[in-house]
This record gives C-alpha cells, structure tokens and sequence, in this order.
C-alpha cells in the first residue's frame, strides 16, 4: 500500500537525475528577465535621493548591532531546515544537519546565479541523498516554499492594523492572500487524494511500473502529501514562524543600529513585504529589488529614502555575503554525504 513507499526509484531512476544543473539557458533567461527588473527597480528606489545622505547613515550605523543582527538573520537558514525536516516525516530520515546545509546551499547559488536556480539545486541534491525520485524532491521544495508564502501572508494580514494602507498595499494583501489560499487547498487536495482516495492510491501504486511521465507526476502527488498527522503539521508550521520571527527580530535589530527605532508591527510588516518581494524576478542579489522593496516598505513606516537605502545595503551584507561564504563548505559537507550510485543498481525503501 501506499505507506510502503511502493512507487520509489526503479533501477532506471537512479540515472535520472540531470548533470550540470544550472545550465546556460536558465542564467540567460535569468540576466534577460531580472536584470531589466532589477534596473527599474534600482531607478525607481533612488531618484531624488542623496548618495552622501545614504553613506552618512551607514557610517553612522552601531557596528555592533550590525554584526549582532547578521546570526538572528541567518538563523532563518537553520529553522527552514528544521521545517524541511519535519515536512518529509518518515519519508527521508536524513539528519538535521543535511537539510540545513541544502537550504544554505539553494540560498547561497541562488545569490550569484540568474535565474535563482538554488531550489533546482537542493531539490536534486536531496533526491540523491534521500534516495529519491526527483520530482519527490522538487515537490518536497515546492511544498516548503508555500509553507513561507503562507506564514508570510499570515504576518502581513495580522500587522496590517498597525500600518498605514496605501493602494499597492491592499492590492498586496488581496493577491497574496488569494494567492496562501489556492496553496492551502492544492496541498489538501494533493493530501486528501494520496491518503484518503482510493482512486489516487491505486493510481500511486500502479506508476510504480509506469513509464517515466506517470511516475514524475506520481512522485509530485506524494512529495506534497507527505505530513500524516497533526503533529507534524504544528511542527511545520511552528519552524516556519520561527524562523521568520528570528527573521524580524534580526532586521528590527538592524534598523535600531542606523537609528530608525520599528515597533514590533513595523517589524513584522518590512518581514511581509521582504519576505514575499523576494519571489520577484531580480538580478543576482537581489540588487535593485530589496533598495525598491526597502524604499516602500519604509515609506509606509514613515521612515525617508536615505534611511530605507542604507538599510537595504546593510541587510544584503548581513545576508548575501555570510550565505554565499558558507555554500562552499555546505556542498563540500554535502558532497561527502552523497552516496555514491552504481549502475543498475535498485535505490532506496524500493530495494527493501
């Protein structure tokens, strides 16, 4: 039945799993759609703006409460594992520590390479460590970054009261939250049909040895219906708001070190619009994007232009350059754990 894992890798699957995972054609599509983006963006966030303003406010930033801020931002790495962790359950036993250095290494490619092709990256890399179909992979991935839309939207609608609401951020809400919904409902739809269906069970059980499309698509429904239980649910759920409350608290942190004091709505709101701004189309860094996200997202805090820049700048040093330093020695790290595939051979819970 379906709890025995009976539509995991046949021997063929094995070799499935794509070399060269960043190719060409994603880093062109990438520099094509998010380096205009992110020049718009640029524009837009520094027209009528004083660069010496901006520089004054950086020099004048609290060392310490910059450097205090960069764990409690990078932290966010940590729990988004530890949720990817819970969301998997029995399915891939790995350790903690395998699922955090994926995050750190998908965030950190992400950084340098147009196209944020970092999910792409942990989502095979997982497969190959779990034992695992990629499109169980992908869709595993998939499935945590809607957990993040969701608890973002979740925090935006609750810190609206506390917030002026300008016409682009009541559009904001409306999509998002549309948007957290249409998410709810496929993962309990996919949930529902892979555990609750006998229709969807017995079609999980015979890609089993189905040609390659049925069993992607097979892999797909099962990666998002992997949470059997109301426990693993709160754990989830409770991973992703920590992680994106000690997300907050880094950048309230960051914000008293140049001297702009956030309440605690103030700070949950710039964690929305950051939080959700990200899934923007952007050149590596998220240069342009965030000074936009940043100028907005300050403007609606009454807080002006120069403070907003020299806040973004400081918040992309907090957390471009640690994660980017780190992504070697997590794929080293990984690299070591990776088992090594021989040809033919029968993978994973399938060779039981």
């Amino acid at each position: 039945m379906y709890g025995k894992h009976v539509s995991d890798l046949p021997p063929d699957d094995g070799r499935a799993i794509p070399r060269g995972l960043v190719r060409p054609r994603t880093i062109v599509i990438g520099l094509a759609v998010g380096i205009p983006l992110s020049l718009l963006f640029l524009w837009l966030a520094v027209r009528g703006v004083r660069f010496s303003e901006v520089w004054d406010v950086m020099a004048g930033a609290n060392v310490a409460l910059v450097i205090v801020s960069i764990p409690l931002l990078c932290s966010i790495f940590f729990f988004q594992g530890r949720r990817w962790r819970a969301l998997l359950g029995k399915d891939a036993n790995l350790p903690v520590s395998d699922y955090v250095g994926l995050t750190v290494l998908g965030n950190g490619v992400s950084c340098v390479v147009p196209g944020r092709p970092g999910d792409l990256v942990r989502a095979v890399w997982f497969s190959r460590l779990a034992r695992l179909p990629v499109s169980r992979g992908l869709a595993s991935v998939g499935v945590d970054r809607a957990f993040d839309v969701i608890t973002l939207v979740v925090i935006l609608l609750v810190c609206l009261p506390f917030v002026g609401h300008p016409p682009w951020l009541r559009t904001l809400a409306i999509i998002a939250g549309i948007i957290a919904v249409a998410l709810l409902v496929i993962l309990v739809l996919a949930w529902w049909y892979s555990h609750r269906s006998s229709q969807g069970q017995a079609w999980i059980e015979s890609s089993a040895d189905a040609g390659w499309i049925k069993r992607q698509a097979a892999g797909l429904v099962r990666g998002m219906a992997t949470m059997n239980s109301l426990a693993q649910v709160a754990a989830v759920i409770a991973w992703s708001f920590a992680g994106w409350l000690a997300w907050t608290l880094g950048a309230w942190v960051l914000a008293f070190a140049i001297g702009v004091p956030l309440t605690v709505g103030g700070a949950l709101f710039l964690c929305g619009v950051f939080g959700l701004g990200a899934a923007i189309p952007s050149a590596p860094g998220q240069i342009g994007t965030t000074q936009w996200l940043a100028v907005v997202g300050f403007a609606v805090l009454g807080v002006g232009k120069a403070d907003a820049l020299a806040f973004s700048v400081l918040l992309q040093l907090d957390t471009i350059v640690p994660t980017v330093l780190a992504s070697p020695g997590a794929a080293w790290w990984l690299a070591r754990r990776t088992p090594r595939r021989s040809r033919g051979a029968v993978h994973g819970p399938a060779a039981q």
